[in-house]
């Protein structure tokens, strides 16, 4: 049976050095699982391999769309059907966008396509009653639904009732009902990286956006803003680039946007640690512990 191999853990952990090395041992493919080194142009700020790297060994979904494009978990997880199918040896997954993850383990819910003339006939009713007359609706029409979501969060009413109208089975119920695994016929083995010492970790993630910095992010920033002036970027929104735009606009000092991006990381990576507990792990390493290469191989081969 074919393998899938999942490693998982919080930024600068040190995952993709461990997926090259044991892809070193046999015959594999490396999937990323990072929801901003997929846009092209996005290569400091994302971490991305280097170019040296990536030229020698080939990283699946890693600039795979323009920096304007949209892109779902939905369609994550029909870009890794195909790779797995054009590909029949084992898989490497690594990363940190632990939604991926979940939808990769789990499989994703049976939810309709969005109805983008649905989406603004809700939207234009939300500017005229407000979001929370909209929850109010959501309330009789899946009151289960609206328990779960803020009268605040207008995103999650706009996407509940707008399943609700396009589907016979309320949002609440259908959100459950979930599509088969992209990876169900792979034998499955996770494996993650967290730090050992959180006041180390958020000095090497300062180090780290400062070398960013040298490496040219500010620069980088610029030129994805001046090219798509006129557009919304996502990525300038994520944690790192957003900092880096408030420099640049002057809302905020050099220090300052240091201090605040180590600090935005550092949330980061505590949500991204919070989220393994919700997965069945064949073994949790510290990013400074000896031999996990051998270790991880021992347990895949036996």
């Amino acid at each position: 049976m074919k393998k899938a191999i999942s490693i998982l853990g919080p930024t600068h952990s040190g995952k993709t050095e461990l997926a090259i090395e044991i892809n070193k041992h046999f015959p594999s493919k490396i999937i990323s699982v990072d929801s901003v080194q997929i846009y092209k142009g996005a290569n400091i700020g994302s971490n991305k391999p280097d170019q040296e790297i990536l030229d020698n060994i080939h990283h699946a979904l890693i600039n795979i769309i323009g920096l304007e494009d949209d892109f779902s978990v939905k369609d994550f997880l029909n870009e890794i059907s195909n790779e797995s199918m054009s590909f029949k040896k084992d898989l490497i997954f690594v990363g940190g966008t632990m939604m991926y993850f979940y939808s990769l383990f789990n499989g994703i819910s049976k939810l309709p396509k969005k109805d983008i003339k649905l989406r603004k006939k809700i939207e234009d009713q939300a500017k005229n009653k407000g979001w929370k007359s909209m929850h109010e609706q959501l309330k009789k029409i899946d009151p289960d639904a609206a328990k779960t979501i803020k009268d605040t969060d207008s995103q999650r009413i706009l996407r509940a009732l707008e399943v609700n109208f396009l589907s016979r089975i309320t949002f609440s119920k259908l959100k459950n009902l979930k599509e088969r695994s992209v990876i169900e016929d792979y034998q499955k083995y996770s494996f993650a990286i967290v730090p050992r010492c959180k006041k180390t970790f958020k000095n090497q993630l300062k180090e780290r956006f400062k070398k960013m910095i040298e490496l040219g992010l500010v620069e980088e920033t610029k030129t994805i803003m001046e090219q798509n002036s006129q557009k919304r970027i996502k990525v300038l929104e994520t944690v790192g680039y957003k900092q880096v735009v408030d420099f640049i606009k002057d809302k905020i000092s050099h220090e300052e946007m240091i201090e605040l991006a180590t600090n935005a990381t550092y949330q980061l990576a505590k949500r991204q640690i919070t989220w393994l507990k919700k997965f069945n792990l064949d073994k949790t390493f510290f990013s400074d512990e000896d031999d996990k290469v051998m270790k991880i191989l021992s347990i895949i081969k036996n």
